[in-house]
């Protein structure tokens, strides 16, 4: 296994987890109408942004796991990679005060990150099977 694809199988675990986390604050915040770090605007919005990016990471750490373990299966982590960023990007912009946010997106801002080298790796993996068949 490649160093490559080490990092995408370590990366959607991290996701995995992550993805039940971020869809467990979603509902707790969606019961309780207080999310953790975020306090004030529209909270039932950011929740339900919270629980689909937290089922979207689950969905792309599967496809990731399956992705690293066989890449001639890593198509669907890519496009989901992509799908992961989006949404990650689009909590950032809802974090933001112009769009109702209280303007604390630091952790909005370190998943769209982390998102974008997941995405980095996913390619690497999909670019070196490429390689290997071509």
């Amino acid at each position: 296994m490649s160093n490559d694809r080490k990092v995408l199988k370590i990366l959607s675990i991290i996701f995995f987890v992550g993805g039940i986390l971020t869809v467990i604050i979603g509902l707790m915040g969606l019961a309780t109408g207080s999310v953790v770090g975020h306090e004030g605007g529209d909270l039932t919005v950011y929740s339900i942004v919270m629980i689909a990016m937290g089922i979207i990471e689950i969905v792309t750490a599967t496809f990731g796991i399956r992705g690293a373990n066989n890449p001639a299966k890593i198509g669907p982590v890519w496009v989901w990679s992509i799908v992961c960023f989006v949404t990650a990007i689009i909590s950032v912009l809802l974090s933001e005060p112009l769009f109702g946010g209280i303007g604390n997106n630091g952790t909005a801002i370190s998943t769209a990150v982390i998102d974008g080298i997941y995405f980095m790796f996913a390619n690497r993996v999909k670019k070196a099977n490429a390689d290997r068949l071509g």
